[in-house]
């Protein structure tokens, strides 16, 4: 433009209304957006064009579009995605514990607690009367009951296990998804934007929402570089290069009799360290929660089978002084809640509960003769003692504590995750809140906007009519 006049002046107008419609354009983008999940709200930039300068001064030529920008806060999205790594965490462990409250189901009159306490008091009701066959039988389906609690509690805990095996898998897939989701955006987003002015906007939204996505299954970071291509890292591993995504798969082991899982790497088998986000709950829960409440439960197991086994073996049932009384006569056989089961002998005839002490005559011709009393009740007593006694941690506990140690650390450990999913709750909406008012569509301030470019469309339509009118004066003159 070599000066100013009618031309400069019609081309003012023209570019008023250009600029004014793309105001309009994204305005009613933000709105028609509004609902749109991870939506960042858009605005056109417009700025003055570049003057001229003429002999009578420098004169502006009107304004220019200089590109469309979408408002977001990455400083915001990095501490909201911090957050959702920890709430991921806690929400599989407060899941987690809360199902293993329902398993053991206590207080209640059919847990195992109740069924320890009924089994012990059995052997105290036997004490009264030892050579009653109503009370024997009792107490070996009062033992029968017990030994299938433990086994009911340890294939809960196995079914458990195995449910969160299933869940790590479908988590590691929508990982591998989002993964591939990423690396893809990257690959347009780099493609658009070369070829195009500006940012891609709304592919960016969608690939922040696919990182939002991930931010919840694992600890990520992510890095834009200044292509515009956002590389993505877990644990210090690399997730994402480019366009180029890790693909991930679970692979089962077996440590000591527990099935544990292990997220690798699928193309040289390494294993991906992953420290916070679902999948660390999940991978917590699988190999290190629930083993550790299994051998607790194997261990209180195994120490009753001893503890009432020690005892047991030295005393008779009713055969009196028969000298077929067998020498390893166990109450119950098995080492953990898997296998703990009365013995066969007792299954065979409950007169082969021993409530009396046992007594070993060395006889003449060398022969042992077991003796006992059918009436004496000391190992039924001593065996009915095992409820209360301080036989456990060098001295300081029962068989009763150790099970409500066991309870009172899984609802101390689900209350601490529900605690943390509380304050973690509260802290992600603030974080969501404050995103919203930065990124978020507001009707109120959109509906501004629409009058404003309006009155701006038809100011700039004004200019162009009234240079057409003082055209139309020139040709008539």
């Amino acid at each position: 433009m070599s000066g100013f006049g009618i031309r400069s002046a019609l081309d003012i107008g023209r570019k008023t209304l250009r600029a004014q419609l793309a105001g309009l354009n994204v305005t009613a983008n933000n709105i028609a957006n509004v609902n749109t999940p991870s939506y960042s709200r858009q605005e056109v930039s417009i700025v003055s064009d570049i003057p001229i300068t003429t002999s009578e001064g420098i004169f502006g030529t009107g304004v220019k579009i200089d590109g469309v920008r979408r408002i977001r806060d990455n400083l915001v999205d990095r501490q909201l995605r911090n957050e959702m790594h920890s709430k991921g965490r806690n929400d599989i462990l407060e899941r987690i514990y809360n199902q293993l409250e329902t398993t053991i189901n206590e207080p209640s009159d059919t847990g195992l607690r109740s069924l320890m306490s009924r089994f012990f008091d059995n052997f105290h009701n036997l004490a009264n009367d030892p050579e009653n066959a109503t009370t024997r039988f009792n107490l070996r389906e009062s033992g029968n009951l017990l030994s299938e609690a433990f086994h009911r509690l340890d294939k809960q805990l196995r079914v458990l296990s195995d449910d969160i095996d299933f869940e790590l898998r479908r988590g590691v897939e929508n990982l591998n998804r989002l993964s591939g989701q990423v690396a893809k955006l990257n690959s347009q987003i780099v493609s658009l934007e070369g070829t195009a002015k500006g940012t891609a906007n709304d592919l960016r939204d969608e690939r922040d929402r696919a990182l939002d996505d991930l931010s919840e299954l694992l600890d990520i970071f992510a890095l834009e570089k200044r292509n515009g291509i956002v590389d993505v890292a877990a644990s210090e591993q690399t997730l994402v290069s480019s366009n180029f995504p890790l693909e991930l798969e679970v692979q089962v082991r077996n440590d000591k009799g527990n099935l544990k899982s292990d997220i690798i790497v699928k193309n040289n088998r390494k294993k991906f360290t992953v420290k916070n986000g679902k999948l660390a709950g999940m991978l917590e829960a699988r190999n290190v929660i629930i083993p550790h409440f299994r051998d607790l439960f194997d261990s209180l197991a195994k120490n009753i089978i001893d503890r009432v086994n020690n005892v047991h073996r030295a005393g008779v049932g009713l055969q009196g002084n028969s000298s077929e009384i067998p020498k390893d006569n166990d109450f119950f056989e098995g080492d953990s809640s898997s296998n703990i089961n009365i013995s066969f002998a007792i299954k065979a005839d409950v007169a082969n509960i021993a409530a009396a002490s046992r007594i070993d005559i060395l006889q003449e011709n060398g022969e042992v003769k077991t003796t006992g009393s059918p009436g004496d009740n000391n190992i039924a007593i001593q065996i009915a003692d095992l409820k209360q006694a301080l036989i456990l941690a060098k001295g300081t506990k029962s068989l009763l504590d150790s099970f409500n140690e066991i309870v009172s650390e899984i609802g101390i450990e689900a209350k601490k995750a529900h605690d943390n999913v509380t304050n973690e709750d509260l802290l992600i909406q603030q974080f969501k809140n404050f995103r919203d008012s930065v990124s978020g569509v507001s009707l109120d301030e959109e509906f501004i906007n629409l009058i404003k470019f309006q009155r701006g469309f038809q100011a700039g339509a004004k200019i162009i009519t009234t240079v057409d009118q003082m055209f139309e004066t020139l040709i008539n003159m």
